[in-house]
C-alpha cells in the first residue's frame, strides 16, 4: 500500500515536524515524533450523530461500546486485559462530528507499542459485534426487561443517568430550538431508550460497514519511533483488504451525507420558537442561552470568539464570575459561564448558568444587562484583552504538554476541519487577533435578540414567570 498524498508541518514548541499522509485506500495517518517514554495512538472516524437519522439515533455511540466486545483473533476483555497489563490508558469517545479511540502506553523494549497498535486496528477493523454482547431486543419504554443485562441494558442506563441531570434537559432543550426538524445536530449523541433497546444487530453491522472505511479514518501516532518504521507498522496492521472476511465488501458512497445536507442551517424562521420553561423537582433553577456562532472554517473568527468567550465568563476574574456570581446579585447566582462548540457544520456558543431565586424574569434580564454592557455599555478593555491573550498561550501550551494531548488536538483539527494547519497555525492566528476584531466577533454573534433560551426549575419558579411575562407553556419533566 502507497501513500498518495504526503506532506510535513511543523508543530508549535516541538523540534521535528510531523508528517501527514494518504495511503492509497484513503486512509489517513499522521506521526508526530517526541521523545520521551509514553505513547499514544488513536484513530479518529468521521462519524458521529451527525450521520445518523430518526430510525438509529445513539447507533453511533452504541457502537462505540461494542467495539470493545471482541474480534475473531480477540475475545470479549481481552483486548482490555492486554492494555491494563502493560500499563495502558484505553478509552473512546462519542460526539457529533466523531468517534474516536485511543491507546496511551509505556515506549519501552518489550514491545507494547506494537502491541498495543496491533490489537488498537484489530478492534476498529475486524469487531465482531457478537449478538450475545449486543442483547436480546427489547423496549423499556413499554416496560419491557431484558432477561440478561448485555451491552443494551448498559447504554439504556446510561441514557437514564443523562435523562436526570438538568444540563442535559436544557442542552436537548436549545438543541431542539436551534435546530429544524431532521438536522443531524438536533438529536441527542447517546439515542433514546427505544431505538437503543430495539435496534437489530443488522442495523449496527450496516451502520460500521458504512462509516469504519479508510476514507473516514484517521489515525495518529505519537512517541519516539523512527518514522518510516512507524509507517510501515501501521500499514500492516491496517490491512483494510482483509476485512472481507469479517464483513462484507465496504461500498463506496457518492451521495452526500445527512450533515453534508443541512450545512450552515440554523433556525430562520423568525417566528420560531426561542424560548423553553422545562418545569423539575429542584431546588435551585438552571438556564442556557445559546447562539448560533461562526463557521469553523473562519478560524479567526471561532479564535476571537473563544477569546471574547473567556473575557464574558470563562474564568474567575470574568465579567459574569466578578459581577453576578462573587457579588451575589439579587438573583444569587451559584455558577455563570460561557463557551464555544467548535461543529463541523456551525460553531455554538453559549451561556448557561445556575441561581437561587425563583424570580426567573429578574435573573435573565440580569444576564441580559451585562452582556449588552459587554457589547456597547463597558466593551472589552485593553487589559482584559491582553491578560486574556496570555491565558490563551498559556492554555494552548500545557494542552499539547503530553502525547495525548497533541493527538487529541490534532484529530479533532484534522476531523472537524479537514487539515492540521488549525492546530499549526492557531498560535499566529492568535497573536494576530486585535481588541477591536475580538469585540466585532462578540457584537456580531452575541446579540440578546439572537439567543435561544432554555430554563428548567421547580414548578413554583416558572409559574411565577409564566404568569408574570406570559412566557409559552410549560413542558414538565
Amino acid at each position: 500500500m502507497m501513500a498518495t498524498a504526503e506532506k510535513t508541518f511543523q508543530l508549535p514548541f516541538l523540534k521535528e515536524p510531523g508528517v501527514q499522509m494518504t495511503f492509497d485506500n484513503g486512509h489517513t495517518f499522521v506521526f508526530v515524533p517526541r521523545k520521551g517514554q509514553v505513547f499514544n495512538v488513536s484513530t479518529w472516524v468521521k462519524t458521529g450523530s451527525m450521520n445518523e437519522d430518526a430510525q438509529n439515533n445513539g447507533v453511533s455511540h452504541f457502537l462505540e461500546h461494542l467495539m470493545f466486545k471482541g474480534t475473531a483473533r480477540c475475545k470479549p476483555g481481552e483486548f482490555d486485559k492486554a492494555m491494563e497489563n502493560m500499563g495502558a490508558i484505553i478509552n473512546a469517545a462519542t460526539w457529533k462530528d466523531y468517534t474516536f479511540y485511543y491507546v496511551t502506553g509505556p515506549n519501552t523494549d518489550y514491545g507494547e507499542f506494537d502491541t498495543a497498535l496491533d490489537l488498537h486496528a484489530d478492534m476498529l477493523l475486524h469487531s465482531t459485534l457478537p449478538e450475545e454482547e449486543i442483547g436480546e431486543p427489547y423496549d423499556p419504554a413499554k416496560g419491557e426487561e431484558p432477561p440478561v443485562k448485555r451491552e443494551r441494558g448498559v447504554v439504556i442506563e446510561e441514557i437514564g443517568m443523562c435523562e436526570d441531570r438538568p444540563w442535559n434537559k436544557i442542552y436537548n432543550a436549545v438543541n431542539a430550538m436551534m435546530y429544524p426538524e431532521g438536522h443531524p445536530y438536533r438529536r441527542d449523541v447517546i439515542g433514546t431508550r427505544t431505538i437503543v433497546g430495539t435496534i437489530p444487530r443488522e442495523q449496527i453491522e450496516a451502520y460500521y460497514r458504512r462509516w469504519y472505511s479508510p476514507e473516514n479514518m484517521t489515525t495518529i501516532v505519537v512517541g519516539d519511533f523512527d518514522k518510516a518504521t512507524v509507517v510501515e507498522k501501521v500499514q500492516k496492521a491496517f490491512d483494510f483488504a482483509s476485512r472481507t472476511d469479517a464483513t462484507p465488501a465496504l461500498a463506496r458512497y457518492t451521495e452526500p451525507t445527512p450533515a453534508e445536507t443541512f450545512k450552515g442551517q440554523f433556525v430562520t424562521d423568525p417566528k420560531a420558537t426561542r424560548y423553553e420553561t422545562i418545569v423539575s423537582d429542584v431546588n435551585t433553577q438552571f438556564f442556557s442561552m445559546a447562539f448560533a456562532g461562526p463557521p469553523v472554517e473562519d478560524q479567526a473568527a471561532t479564535v476571537g470568539m473563544n477569546i471574547a468567550s473567556t473575557i464574558l465568563g470563562e474564568s474567575l476574574s470574568s465579567r459574569f464570575n466578578q459581577n453576578l456570581v462573587e457579588k451575589q446579585t439579587p438573583s444569587g447566582f451559584n455558577m455563570l459561564g460561557t463557551g464555544q462548540y467548535e461543529f463541523k457544520l456551525g460553531n455554538v456558543v453559549f451561556i448557561q448558568g445556575n441561581f437561587n431565586t425563583t424570580d426567573v424574569t429578574a435573573a435573565l434580564d440580569e444576564v441580559k444587562a451585562e452582556l449588552i454592557a459587554f457589547l456597547t455599555g463597558k466593551p472589552i478593555t485593553q487589559e482584559e484583552f491582553d491578560r486574556i491573550i496570555k491565558k490563551a498561550r498559556v492554555d494552548f501550551a500545557s494542552g499539547i504538554e503530553t502525547t495525548s494531548g497533541i493527538a487529541d488536538v490534532l484529530g479533532e483539527s484534522l476531523t472537524v476541519n479537514g487539515t492540521v494547519e488549525v492546530f499549526t497555525h492557531w498560535l499566529d492566528v492568535l497573536n494576530a487577533l486585535t481588541l477591536e476584531g475580538v469585540q466585532a466577533v462578540a457584537k456580531k454573534y452575541l446579540q440578546p435578540e439572537l439567543a435561544f433560551t432554555a430554563v428548567l426549575g421547580s414548578a413554583t419558579a416558572l409559574k411565577e414567570q409564566s404568569t408574570a411575562s406570559k412566557t409559552p407553556a410549560l413542558a414538565v419533566v
